[in-house]
């Protein structure tokens, strides 16, 4: 069907306006790349190879918006020509494009502030900063001049419109009306069948081997948007695998498992223990705190370490706090997706507070923030702990965005400590510090130091363990109490490759002088070992279906470390390190080419695959309640 002049004209002036409001995202997404250039030259520098990179972009650009395009494709084309021409219509029409620039300057804006922080598009944390709104708004309030970055964006989005407006008029003046709304529905549906078809057929193209570039040549909206809908993955869908017999029989092998059935589908065995010591634990897990950086700013941590069983070769499995949680406290490694602790039905699972809740120890989570956050509260009630978080302290002498101030949480450690001992209850702290994240503002009175920057919050959080130290040590309780001091993970995790594995070290040590010889330990390791070598200390036997190993009696060969970002898992070991993406493919690289064989290539790569499998089957099949690990091994 041809359309006449008349019924076509109102039509074009729809179809410019959409090409209006494309040109405007080309043109922001353009600007952004090169602004990513130009403040991080470090990691994306300018040169020759940056026209494809900006070709590779726009690729991207044209699919994402399509889907940018979803809305105001039915706001223009439902509404009648008359409309559109009279004036409610043209200020109808302003808003429609004054809004959609809004929002793409908006997006340009935060990406780069995104960028300065994470060296990525958004990605998982984006979306938990458009879920957990009020701590993240005030730490964005006490971090940066949002006043003036409101503003800026606001002119910027105000001069596009008003430039685009000006040509959009008067095409719009020109045009005739006539156009029918079945004609514009059948637009409309055309344009969504489109979009469906791109939806299914479209994924960002990665067409370089380093990280960053294919970073910057992402959309943004396309990478919140993706983020979003694959906040969960199912590992045997995306992610290479193998037979399931197969995969359970080497790692029940390598945790040293004996079969109790042909086809064992869990990894439930007996811990025998030694002599067993009623010693109270205080599990301390220190927000972004890396082995390497900041070294210097952590004396007192320098000096406990030499008197502690200290890890020194301790690997995070991920990036981000609940991914230290679940990793301390479960001992599993990180599974596609979410953090366990942020799923529905993790509720009795069985975790380091297990055999201390069976023997009748008290149980506190401790957490300077409101437990709300990431789902820390329903997650540690859900396993046992009685939650005191910022809206129970009793001790409040300073707080900020994120929460009350390390000291205030040990303060809190103290007096519950004081209470169950008065009792004669042993106890159980997982403590969660704060102080060491942005905005990096901590008590004044403690410390004479510029407040805002990392490097004196670092310092802050080590003063603030000693002074907890010390007054710990005058209690009746400390000779008998375990201290264990881990990072959730560092502060920065970057480098050219995806999973850049050499930066994932934190700060973990086991402190109890009157119970734990000193020892430095170099060997691998990862914090689902915490758990079980924690319980060896205090010398219990129990029923664990944990995949972590004791880190006692680990040697060269059997140690290993899980790592991952968001969707990629990786796994390592003296030799060799594996990455494995949610399209069903790894990479692996040879530490030491010289002694890569195809014996031991093949081996790591299998074992590699069984556990992230098994840890997926193992959790999906609920055999992580208490109740079904219990019964696994009556």
């Amino acid at each position: 069907m041809v359309l006449s002049p008349s019924r076509s004209s109102m039509l074009s002036y729809r179809f410019s306006f959409l090409c209006v409001l494309a040109f405007i995202f080309f043109f922001i997404n353009i600007v952004t790349r090169l602004a990513f250039q130009y403040f991080f030259p470090d990691v994306l520098p300018f040169s020759f190879a940056t026209a494809a990179q900006l070709f590779y972009g726009l690729i991207n650009d044209f699919f994402t918006v399509l889907f940018a395009l979803i809305v105001p494709v039915f706001l223009l084309f439902l509404p009648g020509d008359k409309f559109l021409k009279s004036i409610v219509g043209k200020i109808y029409s302003w808003c429609i494009l004054f809004v959609f620039s809004l929002i793409f300057v908006f997006t340009a804006f935060a990406e780069y502030f995104f960028w300065d922080e994470f060296a990525c598009r958004f990605n998982f944390i984006a979306i938990d900063y458009l879920i957990y709104t009020t701590e993240v708004i005030q730490n964005i309030v006490e971090s940066y001049p949002l006043f003036w970055l409101f503003m800026a964006v606001f002119a910027f989005a105000l001069i596009l419109s008003a430039i685009a407006w000006q040509g959009l008029t008067k095409k719009l003046e020109t045009a005739a009306c006539g156009t029918r709304f079945f004609g514009r529905f059948a637009q409309i549906l055309c344009f969504y069948l489109i979009v469906a078809g791109s939806y299914y057929g479209f994924s960002p193209l990665n067409h370089s081997e380093n990280r960053y570039w294919n970073e910057y040549a992402k959309n943004g909206v396309y990478s919140l948007f993706s983020a979003y809908l694959h906040n969960q993955l199912n590992y045997r869908r995306f992610y290479e695998t193998m037979d399931t017999e197969l995969a359970f029989k080497l790692v029940r092998d390598d945790l040293n498992i004996a079969a109790v059935s042909p086809v064992p589908q869990n990894t439930v065995r007996k811990i025998a223990g030694q002599e067993e010591k009623k010693l109270n634990v205080v599990v301390v897990i220190i927000e972004s705190l890396g082995y390497i950086k900041y070294q210097n700013e952590r004396p007192f941590l320098n000096s406990l370490a030499e008197k502690s069983l200290n890890f020194t070769n301790m690997k995070s499995t991920g990036t981000r706090t609940v991914r230290g949680l679940e990793a301390i406290m479960l001992s599993i490694p990180p599974t596609p997706g979410n953090s366990i602790v942020r799923r529905n039905d993790n509720a009795d699972l069985y975790s380091l507070a297990t055999p201390f809740k069976d023997r009748g120890y008290d149980l506190n989570f401790i957490y300077g923030g409101i437990g709300f956050f990431d789902n820390m509260n329903s997650f540690f009630e859900g396993i046992g702990f009685q939650i005191v978080d910022q809206l129970s302290f009793k001790n409040d002498t300073f707080s900020n965005a994120w929460g009350q101030c390390d000291g205030d949480s040990y303060a809190e450690s103290l007096r519950l400590a004081d209470e169950s001992y008065a009792e004669g209850n042993p106890f159980l702290h997982v403590i969660l510090t704060t102080s060491n994240h942005r905005p990096f503002t901590f008590p004044e009175n403690e410390l004479d130091l510029p407040q805002g920057i990392r490097t004196s919050a670092v310092r802050y959080t080590d003063y603030a363990i000693e002074k907890f130290m010390e007054q710990a040590s005058q209690r009746a309780w400390y000779e008998d109490t375990v201290f264990v001091f881990v990072g959730d993970h560092p502060s920065s995790i970057a480098g050219k490759t995806e999973v850049p594995y050499e930066t994932y070290g934190v700060v973990s040590m086991m402190y109890s002088p009157k119970h734990i010889a000193p020892k430095n330990i170099s060997l691998l390791c990862s914090q689902i070992d915490i758990a079980p070598t924690l319980l060896d200390v205090v010398g219990f036997a129990y029923t664990s279906p944990f995949f972590g190993k004791d880190i006692l009696k680990l040697d060269q060969k059997s140690a290993r470390t899980f790592v991952s970002t968001y969707q990629l898992l990786g796994y390592e070991d003296e030799q060799y390190f594996l990455v494995l993406d949610p399209s069903q493919k790894y990479t692996l690289t040879a530490k030491d080419p010289k002694k890569d064989t195809p014996e031991k290539r093949n081996e790591f790569i299998h074992k590699a695959i069984a556990y992230y499998q098994v840890a997926y089957d193992v959790y999906n099949d609920k055999m992580y309640k208490e109740e079904n690990v219990k019964a696994a091994m009556p």
